[in-house]
């Protein structure tokens, strides 16, 4: 339909205008809350997506996908992220001092019923990042063992859990990362993979937390606490409370793995990847 004087396409978006200025009319003069802010900023960002799709579609000309470009931190986060996928998987037991920063990946290969869809996949349980010694470490040496350190906090951890989970069902993977690098990586591996174990999935998070005295504790119990119980400070105090009841973390857990399929094989990694390069 041709956009005329009279066409809904045209009412449709000086209505559009007309309500984004009694918006910022309204904004204007109003004293908004901390939340109310967060809410408003969510709501306008989300509307500057859209918009900008539109946009898209009503260009007749192609937009590329993407630019590639090697200084943008989240094109290199995503080969050096490739390049950790790579590597050999390691028992997590089994694993040998070493000297590096970087990322690495855990991996789920066990028969708990909550984590059956990644166990034995490519996607990993959980994935982060250790930072080096000194931010201007030019040498696995000057870094330290991060890499290592950051690992075995997780296989003491996971071995406190012993009623729920066992160490023998764990591997890992690891890339030391030139310094500066590592956040890069971590954030493009969560964005990708979503592992339920991290925080930004919003599922079992809790593994990373670092236990404090009871007293000086002001948040509830993580569902990975609840879930997988073994770490004293987080059982310590009678009156804690869990963040999450566990039928609830259970329902999460099979939600997510239902909206976000496990990459099975390396091949579905590599296809990815490739599908996310293309410009056109």
């Amino acid at each position: 339909m041709t956009a005329t004087a009279k066409s809904p396409l045209r009412d449709l978006a000086e209505s559009l205008n007309a309500n984004l200025a009694k918006l910022n009319q309204v904004v204007s003069s109003t004293e908004l809350t901390s939340q109310a802010r967060r809410h408003l900023d969510a709501r306008i960002l989300d509307f500057v997506a859209q918009a900008e799709v539109l946009l898209d579609r009503l260009d007749p000309i192609h937009q590329p996908n993407f630019i590639f470009d090697p200084g943008d931190p989240s094109v290199v986060g995503r080969f050096i992220a490739l390049a950790m996928i790579a590597q050999p998987r390691t028992s997590l037991s089994d694993l040998a001092n070493f000297y590096g920063s970087g990322v690495y990946a855990l991996y789920y290969c066990g028969a708990a019923a909550s984590y059956v869809p990644i166990s034995k996949t490519e996607t990993p349980i959980y994935v982060g990042k250790a930072n080096p010694k000194t931010e201007t470490a030019k040498t696995p040496r000057d870094q330290g063992t991060r890499l290592f350190r950051r690992l075995n906090d997780h296989r003491r951890n996971i071995e406190k859990a012993s009623s729920t989970l066992d160490i023998r069902d764990f591997e890992c993977r690891v890339l030391v990362v030139q310094s500066g690098w590592q956040s890069a990586a971590e954030d493009y591996l969560i964005s990708l993979f979503s592992p339920v174990w991290n925080n930004e999935a919003d599922v079992c998070f809790g593994l990373g937390k670092h236990g404090d005295a009871p007293q000086t504790r002001a948040n509830l119990r993580s569902p990975w606490d609840t879930l997988h119980p073994g770490r004293d400070w987080a059982w310590r105090d009678p009156n804690m409370g869990n963040a999450r009841a566990p039928e609830r973390i259970r329902a999460d857990l099979a939600a997510h793995f239902t909206s976000k399929p496990a990459f099975r094989t390396a091949d579905d990694l590599l296809r990815n990847f490739m599908r996310e390069l293309q410009q056109l």
